[in-house]
């Protein structure tokens, strides 16, 4: 399968968030998504039950976990782009620009914040800083990258109109 690297045109980097992740037990896209959905983002406990052995916020901080999600070096996976999209919401975005930019995410997690500062109404503040923190990055092309609705949750949407949208959070 391919990466999320490829997916995007770009080379990977060799992360050493990444080597500390696998020291810790955390190898795969798969075992991100676990973590991610122990440390809150149940909309996605279904299908990827939490992982047991949650090593704290002192050994994988929200921000790196976010940044593990979109490692270009990863397999793949959409769930793991949403994960983050969700997760995002616990987190500080001065960490997380710095940690965008160290780890070569800052290109998936712009595409991200770009969909939440139109969809998110009730946060545009956080995602436009973290737009601003991550600078000009190049555009994603169409249908590589989840749609944004991926991130949110609808309600009543008719053939009358739209419901309500809710960005995905963290609970």
């Amino acid at each position: 399968m391919a990466t999320l690297a490829q997916e995007l045109h770009e080379t990977s980097h060799c992360s050493p968030l990444l080597r500390r992740a696998k020291l810790l037990g955390f190898d795969t896209t798969e075992d991100f998504v676990r973590l991610a959905v122990a440390r809150g983002c149940y909309h996605y406990g279904p299908g990827f039950p939490a992982c047991q052995n949650d090593p704290g916020i002192e050994a994988i901080s929200n921000e790196e976990l976010v940044g593990l999600l979109l490692l270009g070096s990863n397999e793949f996976d959409s769930f793991a782009v949403r994960c983050a999209a969700q997760l995002i919401s616990v987190c500080d975005t001065e960490d997380l620009a710095f940690l965008a930019r160290r780890e070569r995410v800052a290109r998936p997690l712009a595409y991200i914040a770009q969909a939440a500062v139109r969809y998110d109404t009730s946060n545009t503040e956080f995602w436009r800083n973290l737009l601003n923190l991550l600078g000009e990055q190049a555009r994603v092309p169409d249908g590589v990258m989840p749609h944004w609705s991926r991130f949110v949750s609808q309600t009543g949407v008719t053939r009358g109109g739209q419901g309500k949208i809710t960005w995905l959070k963290c609970l």
